[in-house]
């Protein structure tokens, strides 16, 4: 990620911390995005936003923290991701994933999904997505343009992430999540971890489950299907959360904060106030990246 020249960097107080930690992270910029900013990918220098209630997907260049593009999609766009070159984005009300190409910003194609498309993942080689209505998970072949896959699973799918050889999917109505095997196309187990583990987050062989109803994360190991911890102390509606920096950032839908968990201790290091319905906090190395789901921008930050 480029330098960030002239920006002005300004510091974020923290909230509250584990054991009395004076932590806090520095805001590099609040960027005006539109209404109900859902989603970011980050990908070719820029961070690719959602716009829910606007049907676009904005461009920002990661370099000025600017908005360089608008791009018209179907009906409410949220979940996005970026894989084999492309973008790639689900629409809810229009029940599509379509594909954007970073070097024209163009909708180069729409394919029809399931009933309530929720969340959309890159991995393995393919582009899977959730579909809440109908309880399945798409598989789409980015050389075709085309559903591969049809995947029964679970009641009411939600969040998806790629570990290192399955691809996960969480789950409204269940106390557990499913292990899809990309190799059998199939749902091969269930791992209960507590109830309404709707979003998750993975790296390597370790997945992570926001469990909303006990405001909690449960770190499940894939290498031996089970619930190994489960972290409590996140805000209200804990949900799609991201590995930032090293840690676990989980965004607290309505307590509009983001707690930042310590994956090699298991435990809370800090929560931080962001802005208005904090929804995703994607992948990255160094920034957090939070948009504002009931507000109009997507907060950049900085970790200490």
């Amino acid at each position: 990620m480029r330098r960030l020249g002239l920006l002005a960097v300004a510091s974020l107080a923290l909230v509250t911390g584990a054991e009395g930690s004076s932590g806090a992270v520095d805001l590099v910029a609040k960027i005006k995005v539109g209404t109900q900013p859902c989603s970011v990918a980050l990908a070719d220098g820029s961070a690719w936003a959602t716009v829910f209630a606007d049907d676009e997907v904005v461009r920002i260049d990661t370099g000025t923290s600017q908005v360089v593009k608008r791009i018209a999609v179907d009906s409410g766009p949220c979940g996005i991701t970026a894989g084999a070159g492309s973008i790639w984005l689900m629409n809810f009300r229009d029940a599509t994933v379509q594909r954007i190409d970073p070097e024209t910003n163009t909708v180069t194609a729409t394919i029809r999904v399931g009933l309530q498309p929720y969340d959309v993942a890159y991995g393995f080689g393919s582009v899977w997505v959730t579909n809440f209505g109908e309880s399945t998970v798409f598989r789409i072949d980015p050389a075709t343009n085309r559903v591969a896959q049809r995947i029964r699973t679970g009641q009411q799918p939600g969040g998806l992430a790629i570990s290192r050889s399955a691809v996960w999917v969480g789950d409204l109505a269940l106390p557990s999540i499913a292990r899809i095997s990309p190799a059998r196309n199939r749902v091969v187990k269930r791992v209960r971890v507590g109830a309404k583990p709707v979003w998750l987050a993975a790296k390597g062989y370790t997945v992570f489950a926001s469990v909303q109803g006990s405001r909690s994360i449960a770190r499940v190991d894939e290498r031996t299907n089970r619930r190994v911890r489960l972290i409590r102390g996140m805000g209200v509606q804990p949900v799609d959360a991201g590995i930032v920096a090293g840690d676990l950032w989980v965004p607290n839908l309505r307590s509009n904060t983001v707690t930042r968990v310590d994956i090699k201790r298991n435990r809370v290091k800090e929560t931080i106030r962001v802005g208005s319905g904090p929804f995703v906090v994607p992948d990255d190395p160094a920034e957090l990246w939070v948009p504002s789901f009931s507000g109009d921008d997507v907060w950049r930050l900085r970790p200490r």
